[in-house]
């Protein structure tokens, strides 16, 4: 006697089945990672050790230190640095915490891939179920098996996995799908009333996207507003519809606006995070870059990377390809004309045309209008409109264009199937689209802590570490830093802070800038009062990162000089580690403010119309200060105390001035009379 399923009972196995499904895959396309859970993160040893660290800061910050964690001491020490602009993905970071907890933090991260390429591949299948029965898709059994193939195109993309290279934030979009899903029904084409439960259930949705990273919010937001205005277009837009989206934005807010207050408040009082001019062009993507294939494919990855290397940005930025049979079944979906799916193909086309950035690229190169001028695209619009511009990565727009070419697809599969019967290539084309994507061996990065750092969490104490060489950050210091768990005097975050003290502080500047500041100071004298105002406790160079050229010399020079006679606590082939001592007399140093200009070599700091910097004097003895401005400067400037008395003018010469001062922090200002001062040193005699 057979057994037959009822279809009440089928659906669980359906759902399961699914989930399996994209397991199986997601274990075989990021093949060996799942050889070296324990072990190793899959990524290319740069970005995942700033996101491995993440997982471990939470960790620290919620059950060590009970804080949260979006400020840490651990880095820029001794004051810490402001994390609500880091790649900080709280989410991970909580669901992650019990296998940290269990296992260990290789365990935690491989945990957060599985589950967002699992839950990735499942929200997009349930998502282009509900939209194919909705375009008058009635078949069940060909639309799941037509909606697996949006969910292997969503979550298998060339973008997704070369953001698996290290981008946390990026790979963990599996609430994306879930959020369009409620959206949809929240606020469907035909009038169905104020459905509050799905709209509740978007809202969920979208606040576990943000918890992920901003960037889906702005995405999603942009879906929604596109989606409202083709339903008023169409005359399907109703009060209910208002109502749902009202609810949305109003839990949306009310849930995050602990952690978008202050990150509202520090764009308006920096702009630090706000990328500098021409970064957001150069994170734009190229035409090219949907149609070349990614550099991390199987069999003609090496020709593709050598194809992109004149591509903007970096591989996992410039990886977008859309995929020829993926496209192929997207045009069959729209043909056919059998099912609804005009939406999805204009979302696509306009997230495309978003991803393309301010400025038009092909193969590399800015097309430009005759006279010189560079072809303007619609995201040059997008870019005047309130924080905006803070999103610096555009190219990433390009998530929507998979997840609605994902759906376009299981169009054209599902056309294949039922509307013309043609089940060899549907099965042909569903085979293309899984070869043209298919990326193992995926790349593994084992860590390459060094051994000393576990002698060094033995250490009593809590000074920093200062890592050389440092004129920019290395993850791999983030990574060593969860081994020996010490302060650290710099580190790795997403976007450069100017309040942070390495770049103002002399010896610790000039390896920063890999030259010396307008403050610099003899290292061999200087450097035990810096390190302890800096509470640097060890110096390590590591050769490794160190290639021969400047900062070689330069990280070699200095410490050898400030080193001289002190020889190194412990040295290998890779490491020289060399501990810091108390001053016999502390000496008085300039830390310049935030607001001069960019440092630039010889050297020079620019005075935008004023410009601070802070005396430490260990002691209330004058002394005297030299301001040399530019040699061709003529711009007078005045210098005035923390009070705002002028202490001292120049009608554009060098300026010294006695100063008395008091025993710690002296603050003035230096003010320009016009644009255009520069200054190349600040000096202290005594």
């Amino acid at each position: 006697m057979s057994l037959k399923l009822t279809k009440s009972a089928n659906r669980p196995l359906r759902h399961i089945g699914v989930v399996g499904l994209f397991f199986a895959l997601m274990v075989l396309l990021t093949w060996p990672m799942a050889r070296s859970m324990g072990s190793a993160i899959p990524g290319d040893s740069f970005d995942g050790w700033q996101n491995y660290w993440n997982l471990w800061w939470v960790r620290s910050a919620l059950l060590d230190l009970h804080t949260h964690p979006y400020f840490t001491s651990a880095l820029y020490h001794p004051t810490g640095v402001s994390l609500w602009f880091q790649t900080i993905n709280i989410f991970n970071g909580l669901i992650a915490l019990p296998v940290q907890l269990a296992g260990n933090l290789y365990w935690a991260y491989n945990f957060v891939v599985m589950f967002s390429f699992v839950a990735a591949g499942y929200g997009a299948t349930l998502l282009a179920v509900h939209v194919l029965h909705q375009a008058g898709a009635r078949d069940t059994r060909a639309v799941w098996l037509s909606a697996v193939l949006a969910g292997f195109v969503f979550t298998f993309s060339p973008f997704h996995l070369a953001h698996l290279l290290g981008h946390m934030q990026v790979f963990s979009l599996e609430f994306v799908p879930f959020y369009i899903f409620y959206l949809l029904q929240a606020v469907p084409p035909q009038r169905a009333g104020f459905r509050w439960r799905k709209a509740g259930m978007a809202a969920f949705f979208l606040i576990l996207a943000g918890l992920c990273d901003w960037y889906f919010v702005l995405y999603l937001g942009l879906f929604t507003l596109l989606y409202v205005i083709w339903l008023a277009v169409r005359r399907q837009f109703a009060l209910d519809h208002l109502k749902a989206l009202a609810l949305i934005a109003v839990v949306f807010l009310v849930v995050t606006a602990p952690l978008l207050a202050p990150m509202v408040s520090e764009s308006i009082r920096y702009d630090f995070m706000r990328p500098p001019p021409g970064q957001v062009t150069d994170l734009s993507a190229d035409v090219l870059g949907f149609v070349l294939p990614s550099g991390q494919h199987s069999l003609w990855g090496e020709w593709a990377a050598q194809a992109r290397a004149n591509l903007p940005a970096s591989p996992s930025e410039n990886t977008l390809y859309a995929g020829f049979a993926v496209l192929a079944l997207a045009l069959i979906g729209l043909i056919k004309r059998r099912l609804r799916l005009g939406f999805f193909a204009l979302a696509a086309v306009v997230f495309a045309i978003f991803a393309l950035g301010p400025v038009l690229h092909i193969g590399g190169q800015i097309v430009t209008l005759p006279g010189g001028r560079a072809l303007p695209m619609p995201y040059a619009l997008l870019l005047k409109l309130p924080f905006i511009e803070i999103a610096r990565t555009v190219a990433r727009y390009d998530l929507i264009v998979m997840l609605c070419l994902g759906i376009l697809a299981a169009g054209g599969i599902y056309s294949l199937i039922v509307f013309s019967k043609r089940n060899w290539l549907a099965v042909l084309l569903a085979l293309a689209v899984v070869i043209e994507f298919l990326p193992i061996p995926y790349p593994i990065s084992p860590p390459d802590t060094p051994a000393w750092y576990q002698t060094l969490a033995t250490e009593p104490g809590d000074q920093a570490i200062l890592n050389l060489p440092m004129n920019w950050d290395r993850p791999g210091y983030l990574l060593y830093q969860t081994v020996h768990g010490k302060p650290l005097t710099a580190g790795y975050i997403s976007r450069d802070d100017p309040r942070t003290l390495p770049p103002r502080i002399p010896i610790v500047s000039d390896l920063r800038h890999n030259g010396p500041d307008i403050n610099s100071v003899d290292p061999a004298l200087y450097a035990p009062t810096i390190f302890e105002f800096l509470d640097i406790g060890w110096v390590v160079a590591d050769r490794y990162k160190m290639p021969e050229g400047d900062e070689r010399i330069l990280a070699d020079g200095m410490t050898s000089a400030i080193f001289a006679g002190h020889p190194p606590l412990y040295e290998d082939d890779r490491l020289s580690v060399y501990k810091t001592w108390p001053p016999e007399t502390r000496l008085a140093f300039i830390e310049l403010g935030f607001d001069w200009g960019p440092y630039q070599p010889d050297p020079a700091r620019a005075v935008l119309e004023s410009a601070s910097f802070t005396i430490h004097s260990p002691d209330a003895n004058p002394r005297r200060l030299t301001i040399q401005p530019a040699s061709d400067n003529a711009v007078a400037f005045q210098l005035e105390d923390s009070e705002g008395r002028v202490l001292g003018a120049s009608d554009g010469a060098a300026l010294q001035i006695d100063l008395a001062l008091n025993s710690g922090e002296n603050r003035f200002t230096l003010r320009a009379a016009g644009p255009g001062l520069s200054i190349t040193a600040l000096k202290l005699d005594d």
